[in-house]
């Protein structure tokens, strides 16, 4: 069984996001949510994005470990998947750290401190998403735009519409 390195670094990743959403839901004290009702709603919004994170990143990292199991490495579509996810979870992560900044300057005396903390770990957890989307988007930029073979494959020395092979192939500029 062997992992590539880009799953590795990303399951660890994942793995320390993790533990920051087990922090961040522990911040949120019970006695605050059921207290205030006009900023209910806020609460429910950090506890639905903190419960698609963690079901986002254990389900990724099985999936990482079947992937791995059948000795595949990764593919375009693979990346192009963790890309958009992972980007959808800083999107999810900035609107709870606006939440906690929000909720934190209206009621800096009671709970203003859990959720400056709660702010700072969404920061954490929006580079760590941004770092796990940076990884995988370039293994799209060099398997797909970069790759030498990809290039050479649909032209000779870029002269000719016919591979190797004989068959057709596209040559930009070159009428058919």
């Amino acid at each position: 069984m062997r992992c590539s390195p880009q799953l590795l670094l990303s399951s660890i990743v994942k793995v320390l996001i993790v533990g920051m959403v087990i922090a961040v839901i522990c911040l949120i004290d019970p006695s605050y949510v059921t207290a205030y009702i006009n900023i209910n709603y806020e609460i429910v919004i950090i506890y639905v994005f903190s419960a698609l994170t963690l079901l986002y990143c254990v389900v990724s990292i099985i999936m990482y470990c079947i992937v791995s199991r059948k000795g595949g490495g990764v593919t375009t579509n693979h990346s192009i998947a963790e890309v958009i996810f992972a980007l959808a979870q800083v999107i999810a992560w900035l609107v709870v750290l606006g939440v906690s900044a929000s909720i934190s300057q209206r009621t800096i005396i009671e709970s203003g401190e859990f959720f400056g903390w709660i702010g700072a770990l969404s920061g954490v957890i929006i580079g760590c998403f941004l770092l796990i989307s940076g990884l995988f988007m370039l293994n799209v930029i060099n398997e797909k735009i970069l790759s030498k073979e990809r290039q050479n494959r649909y032209s000779e020395n870029g002269k000719s519409g016919y591979s190797e092979s004989g068959k057709h192939g596209y040559t930009p500029g070159q009428s058919y």
